[in-house]
């Protein structure tokens, strides 16, 4: 703007609103709230029933995110899963012919992304175990016992076609049972969580959720970058007279917010209100000359603190950092760590989970991950 236009008094007398939007809101990250359903002993798993759904576009949508949990899930097959029980003589778990590491791996995944798994039991007319599956725990709700368990494949929709379950026993005695209660239990659910304190389990990376948002988010803006005319940040002045009511200025801010700015549109814009200038809309870009430099900076923290969450170092999941080198001494070194804090208990909780299945222990072996990729374990 020229020096004639600053020392205009009419503009200077007139008054001018400036508002900046499109601020992030933390309200679009789900919360972890729990809500006992009225009327009904169902409790809900976050805002609107939907925090399973958010954290699994997180592992979706967040590349450092995607790569922790894959490369966990890989570290906790390990080298080879064997399962040797008489109830599953041919070493397939169900009748689509999933074996014990393919069970292995989906329990995994659930573990880190949501903190948990479940697995569905049938039981054949004698009572015996006979099939065993994956069942999504994002698709699962309980009581507050976690005796009680309703599975849908649509909790946004309320639920409408949810199938009720018992919790799996294993030393349940068949034969006292009346035909009511064997149909009952017919099928049942193992449920493993990594909390006492709360209904559902917590993402080990429960608390780096707004870096994993962050990501995200810098992802969109620099693919919408390329797309979109409006990239750059700008000052819009709008010069036809000011509204008469508040209402009427947040009508046009929430309009030019859904037109232009966002990470959507790789911009963001300050709006103001002034008497008139021959009903024009003056629009003047606001340059940063580091804006590149902020950005990488608040990506590069944002995925150290993914992986602080998870206690891990990058270069376990193929990622490089900054250092000149990553010997193989280095890389056993950090992965025995890794491996005994975070690897091995979840490893555990896995095969108790196919001991109280089987009814006897030592029915599942994973042997350890190494990178020669042999079958021969090692001492923890």
């Amino acid at each position: 703007m020229s020096n004639t236009e600053v020392n205009d008094p009419i503009r200077l007398a007139a008054p001018v609103v400036f508002r900046a939007i499109d601020k992030y809101i933390e309200s679009n990250i789900v919360a972890a709230t729990e809500t006992k359903i009225r009327g009904g002993d169902r409790v809900t798993w976050g805002d609107d029933n939907g925090y399973p759904d958010y954290l699994l576009s997180l592992y979706k949508e967040v590349a450092t995110l995607g790569s922790i949990v894959n490369g966990c899930v890989d570290y906790v097959a390990g080298n080879e899963v064997t399962f040797v029980s008489e109830l599953f003589p041919d070493g397939k778990c169900n009748r689509l012919g999933e074996l014990a590491v393919d069970i292995v791996r989906g329990a995994a995944l659930d573990w880190y992304i949501f903190g948990g798994f479940a697995f569905e039991i049938i039981r054949a007319r004698d009572g015996r175990p006979v099939e065993i599956y994956n069942i999504g725990i994002e698709k699962l709700r309980t009581n507050e016992d976690c005796n009680v368990f309703y599975w849908s494949d649509n909790w946004a929709k309320g639920g409408r076609d949810k199938k009720t379950y018992p919790s799996f026993l294993p030393d349940l005695d068949w034969a006292t049972l009346t035909d009511e209660e064997r149909d009952r239990h017919a099928a049942s659910i193992l449920y493993v969580k990594n909390t006492r304190k709360q209904v559902y389990p917590m993402p080990l990376y429960a608390q780096a959720v707004k870096d994993c948002e962050i990501e995200r988010s810098i992802e969109e803006y620099h693919l919408n970058s390329l797309e979109n005319a409006f990239a750059a940040s700008a000052f819009i002045q709008l010069c036809n007279g000011v509204p008469s009511s508040d209402e009427i200025k947040q009508q046009i801010v929430d309009d030019l917010l859904e037109m232009y700015a966002g990470k959507d549109n790789a911009g963001r814009i300050m709006v103001s209100f002034s008497p008139d200038r021959q009903h024009s809309a003056l629009v003047q870009e606001l340059h940063t000359e580091d804006f590149g430099q902020r950005y990488e900076a608040l990506a590069k923290r944002s995925r150290q603190q993914i992986f602080t969450s998870f206690r891990a170092n990058p270069n376990l999941f193929g990622i490089p950092t900054e250092s000149l080198g990553f010997s193989s001494e280095e890389y056993q070194s950090a992965f025995n760590l890794f491996n005994r804090t975070q690897i091995v208990p979840v490893q555990g909780r896995i095969i108790d989970a196919f001991e109280r299945i089987c009814g006897v222990p030592g029915v599942l072996e994973i042997r350890p991950f190494n990178l020669a990729g042999d079958r021969v374990s090692t001492t923890e």
